[in-house]
């Protein structure tokens, strides 16, 4: 029997609603009861700071989270999906505070990454669970019991968060809270927590970040770790709205050496990023007359190096691609470089327009339509560009 998406997602909640309900009723029971018999937590606080203050840990307030804008380019076929992307946007230009606090005891549970201080608070603020009401948190919702806690001795910092297997998320939900971690100085980290990923590249990215493979300690589905000391901090921003201070640490620790060490910039390139997979430019061979004709390369990330990928966007003053994580990559490019991003139809997501800000750049989209016998949801499905449209486009992105 074939089970519809709505039908398949409303299951969802109704199980997250009925166990969430048990989780409070486990609150009733002595603390110690609980975690003898069940391990898990009770309830939640989104204000991690303000506990940690109270109980007299170590915690180090880091600052306003703030996110910063791009400057529009003025393209009246994207004035609307200018409109809709700004509307997504869930924070204000300054937000809370960013922090990292000192949980003893402190506990990670699941996938997830889910921050659990004595006696059994989720950490909301810490591992958001979005568009979900705090009782509902993944940490309250998604088990009866759990293993007892494997634990660790010394001081483990928590760096995993969602997206475990996502590109995009690891730059920007992930390697930024190492900056956090390390501007708090509370104390030398032993070990480093993170969510166990197939993310090829994620070994990588921490060593980059001067993380070493035999520090890091990865969890896993249904894993539960207790840890002496327990260094946190605030997620480095809302899902999808990467700020300016998280692409200044990525900068700094991505970054070929001879960037940082001051070296000539690259040359300035105009590029378009290819997308070989789901939600790919179904007629983008039709547009390769335009590209020559503007002096644009036409790059691909598939099959490439870190090292690589950098490379292809270093430098880039103007950069045309569809929607897709490949574009994380854009804080190598020139400040004040041009980000065009080409969009599927009735697809909403601020995550580039918001990167493009934070990295200091102009910004633009257009909205495709749906290619002739493309499946599935418009955020997977592939689409035509207008060859006009982005002709147009390309003229006022290069009139500076």
């Amino acid at each position: 029997m074939n089970v519809s998406p709505v039908a398949t997602h409303t299951l969802k909640l109704m199980r997250r609603a009925v166990i969430a309900s048990f989780s409070r009723s486990r609150g009733l029971l002595p603390s110690a009861v609980n975690d003898a018999l069940f391990h898990l937590p009770t309830s939640v606080t989104c204000d991690t700071l303000e506990l940690a203050r109270a109980r007299g840990w170590l915690a180090a307030d880091l600052g306003a989270r703030t996110i910063q804008l791009p400057s529009r380019l003025a393209l009246d076929a994207s004035d609307d999906r200018l409109r809709d992307l700004h509307s997504a946007v869930c924070s204000q230009e300054r937000g809370p505070s960013l922090f990292s606090a000192e949980i003893p005891r402190g506990r990670v549970l699941g996938l997830g990454c889910s921050a659990i201080a004595a006696p059994g608070i989720v950490l909301t603020d810490v591992c958001p669970h979005r568009g979900v009401v705090a009782q509902h948190h993944r940490a309250l919702s998604s088990y009866v019991i759990a293993r007892p806690p494997r634990r660790l001795p010394g001081t483990s910092a928590l760096i995993g968060a969602i997206g475990h297997d996502n590109f995009y998320h690891w730059m920007f939900d992930v390697l930024p809270r190492i900056g956090l971690i390390r501007d708090g100085a509370l104390r030398s980290i032993d070990q480093w927590i993170v969510a166990r990923t197939t993310l090829a590249v994620a070994t990588e990215l921490l060593a980059r970040a001067g993380i070493d493979r035999s520090c890091i300690v990865e969890i896993g589905r249904g894993g539960h770790i207790e840890c002496e000391r327990l260094i946190v901090t605030s997620a480095p921003g809302e899902i999808c709205e990467p700020t300016p201070r998280s692409v200044a640490f990525l900068r700094e620790a991505l970054s070929p050496t001879t960037a940082i060490n001051g070296n000539p910039a690259p040359i300035a390139r105009r590029i378009y990023v290819a997308r070989r997979g789901r939600r790919r430019v179904a007629n983008e061979a039709s547009l390769q007359g335009l590209f020559t004709r503007f002096g644009i390369e036409v790059v691909s990330m598939e099959g490439r190096s870190l090292d690589e990928q950098i490379a292809a966007f270093s430098g880039a003053e103007l950069i045309i691609a569809p929607h897709g994580a490949a574009l994380a990559h854009i804080i190598h490019a020139r400040v004040g470089a041009t980000l065009l991003e080409l969009m599927p139809p009735d697809y909403n997501n601020p995550s580039f327009f918001v990167l493009a800000g934070a990295c200091g750049m102009r910004y633009g989209a257009i909205s495709g339509s749906r290619a002739t016998g493309a499946r599935g949801h418009a955020s997977e499905a592939n689409f035509d560009i207008d060859s006009a449209t982005l002709e147009r486009a390309l003229e006022v992105a290069l009139q500076g």
